[in-house]
């Protein structure tokens, strides 16, 4: 049996995987540019961005909810609102309208 459950171990592991994507898109984003002569494309930024915004999404978004699962009925439906809102917003973006 596993006496880990309940610990909120999948969440911690979906904000660590979500902090190494967001460093690794920092590095090539802001600093590799200052140390080398590499360009980055439009396009690529572009996907990027998305990568981070989605990766930003799940890493908070699961540690909001283990936070969350352990308070009040308000936590919670703040915690699921807030994470609709960035829903709709990702998605608004992805289709072009925001």
């Amino acid at each position: 049996m596993d006496n880990n459950k309940g610990n909120g171990g999948f969440a911690l592991f979906c904000c660590f995987i979500a902090l190494g994507v967001s460093a690794v898109i920092a590095f090539i984003t802001y600093l590799l540019p200052l140390v080398s002569d590499i360009a980055i494309g439009d396009n690529v930024m572009n996907i990027l961005d998305l990568v981070l915004k989605i990766s930003s999404l799940v890493g908070l978004g699961f540690g909001a909810f283990a936070f969350a699962a352990r308070r009040g009925f308000v936590v919670k439906l703040l915690t699921t609102i807030f994470v609709l809102v960035f829903v709709v917003a990702i998605v608004l973006a992805v289709i072009g309208i925001i």
